[in-house]
């Protein structure tokens, strides 16, 4: 008898356990699919962004949250726990850099404005080689780290140019140039490169920007979970006999 019930209680267990784990990969798969609800023109990587730890009958319990590691670029933790929990952001790699470098000031914030020479993609963010070319323009790098030799870098530049906030802003306008001017061997009109140009607004720099909660992933998941799990289980109970 005790046998019989023994195997009963790891049959039960073992149900729930897959049942737990397939309804925690339906709540995934249905994130995904209501993530362009609230993220517009999402990239595959935040598409992708969700995990799932499996059930098994000794551990009865799944895990579903957003990835917190990434071998290269940023763990979507990272930006969309922010606006999932409505939370500070913390700071990206490339503020630091430039904290560490001494650019930006201690609690500091840098915030894209979509402005020329700098565009958002049609994702709504920068690219990696347009942050690089912003940081090798402020020197923003480590003594002894990568350099990038990018067209027009040295035009960026932070400040509070005229009665302007302080921001990073970008030179704009073609630099004149002449050929020596008069006594210069090669005649000609004058060397004008070092005239100023116009500069437009790259990047705000703000205090810690705090996100409202405009993607509601917690409940999305927890809702479809217990929508699926007593399908599931039911189906699984069923099946074993």
């Amino acid at each position: 008898m005790a046998k019989y019930v023994a195997a009963l209680r790891g049959n039960l267990d073992a149900n729930i356990g897959k049942a737990m784990t397939g309804a925690a990969f339906d709540a995934r798969d249905y994130l995904k699919q209501q993530t362009p609800t609230y993220i517009s023109n999402p990239t595959k990587w935040t598409l992708n962004s969700t995990f799932v730890s499996r059930a098994t009958p000794n551990n009865p319990a799944v895990m579903l949250g957003f990835k917190d590691y990434a071998s290269k670029g940023t763990p979507a933790a990272k930006y969309l726990q922010p606006i999932a929990a409505g939370q500070p952001r913390s700071h990206k790699g490339f503020e630091r850099q430039l904290q560490d470098t001494g650019v930006l000031r201690p609690g500091e914030y840098a915030v894209p404005t979509d402005v020329y020479p700098l565009r958002l993609n049609a994702y709504g963010n920068l690219t990696g080689p347009t942050y690089v070319r912003v940081l090798s323009g402020l020197k923003g790098f480590r003594e002894g780290g990568y350099t990038a030799n990018t067209k027009g870098a040295s035009s960026f530049f932070v400040g509070e140019p005229g009665y302007l906030n302080r921001g990073i802003y970008a030179r704009v306008g073609a630099l004149p140039k002449g050929t020596g001017g008069i006594g210069s061997p090669k005649g000609g009109r004058p060397i004008t490169s070092n005239l100023k140009r116009g500069f437009h607004t790259v990047f705000n720099i703000t205090r810690q920007p705090k996100y409202k909660q405009s993607f509601p992933a917690r409940r999305l998941m927890i809702d479809k979970f217990n929508e699926k799990f007593p399908v599931i289980f039911e189906r699984l109970v069923f099946k074993s006999k």
